[in-house]
């Protein structure tokens, strides 16, 4: 009997694709087409403003199992390298597949993808098992279980988490009000508040209009945009795509000058309880390296799913950023004295 190997290796239409993607219950936005398709069509400030180049790939096992990787490409010191990531953005992503994916699929998958440098942010919905010859860090998002529906959501907060509730309440009766951003204009007057929220943010990295605009123009009911205003304008809001089962918070900002009246609280009060009631059993709101971000997911209730991040840099790299490492320690020293002088 013949070991199982990959048979085919080949580019996915976009009717493909969206095929696997609504058929893979552990798939979230960020392995979409819809994603795909517009991270690659616009710079990207995760990655010195380069366009991700499309390296997407619809794998063929032996056995008849497919599996779609929706990889990219990024050149590296002015092409001499090239990096690969598992999601234009290297968020959180998988493969996807409508069928099973066994261990012994994952052991061809990574022998495969050892030929890459690549760097991987897991999806914790579906962490690889096997991943002999990458590199691991410890990675995690907050996810938020709405499985329960919104009555068993609402429970839960008044059980353990009243001080989230008593915050948000707070804010409707100081005027704000939220609901969905439906016009152009709207998507607009919230862009600009995110640049003024990433003036206070340390090495902010910022997405163009253009990023923005291609989002609203899908017409789609996986993205959208809620908002709050007061004073008659849009004082915070937060980007949210649906896929599935799974609800992912993106792009979120507020103004300071209205910090006072607890707008992002209810924002995120009210959307969580519209998704539960929707019917979706997961919130994920991302990461958290600072810690005063990490105790707010904890009181509304998120809890941490571990993932990992994965890396592989061949040979010729490793080489490379050992030896231009090298020669920044030993400049240090050197450029010290100079200052001194």
């Amino acid at each position: 009997m013949n070991s199982l190997r990959i048979a085919t290796i080949s580019k996915p239409t976009p009717e493909q694709w969206e095929s696997i993607e609504n058929n893979c219950d552990y798939a979230t936005f960020y392995q979409t087409h819809m994603w795909h398709n517009v991270l690659c069509s616009n710079p990207n400030p995760y990655r010195d403003n380069q366009i991700p180049e499309d390296a997407s790939q619809l794998i063929r096992f032996s056995d008849g199992v497919e599996m779609l990787l929706p990889l990219v490409r990024y050149k590296k010191l002015k092409g001499i390298f090239h990096m690969y990531s598992m999601s234009p953005d290297n968020v959180n992503s998988s493969f996807l597949s409508k069928d099973e994916i066994t261990a012994e699929h994952e052991q061809v998958l990574v022998q495969h993808l050892r030929r890459y440098n690549l760097s991987w942010r897991q999806n914790p919905f579906k962490p690889l098992s096997f991943y002999s010859g990458f590199d691991c860090e410890e990675d995690n998002i907050w996810v938020l279980d709405m499985r329960g529906g919104v009555e068993e959501l609402r429970k839960k907060w008044e059980t353990s988490h009243k001080g989230f509730l008593r915050h948000a309440r707070q804010s409707p009766k100081l005027g704000v009000t939220v609901g969905k951003a439906e016009t152009l204009e709207q998507w607009r007057e919230f862009y600009e508040v995110y640049l003024e929220s990433t003036k206070r943010w340390d090495y902010p990295k910022i997405y163009s209009w253009s990023v923005f605009e291609a989002f609203y123009n899908q017409a789609s009911d996986k993205v959208q945009l809620w908002a709050a205003w007061a004073d008659g304008k849009i004082i915070a809001g937060n980007i949210v795509f649906c896929h599935n089962h799974t609800v992912t918070g993106w792009i979120h900002g507020s103004l300071k000058e209205y910090f006072h009246l607890k707008a992002p609280k209810y924002l995120d009060l009210q959307h969580l309880e519209y998704y539960a009631q929707e019917g979706y059993w997961w919130y994920d709101m991302g990461s958290a390296i600072d810690p005063g971000i990490a105790e707010y997911k904890a009181r509304t209730g998120c809890e941490k799913m571990e993932g990992g991040y994965l890396t592989h840099k061949n040979p010729s790299l490793k080489a490379y950023e050992r030896v231009r490492w090298e020669s920044i320690s030993r400049l240090q020293p050197l450029k010290g004295r100079l200052q001194k002088a």
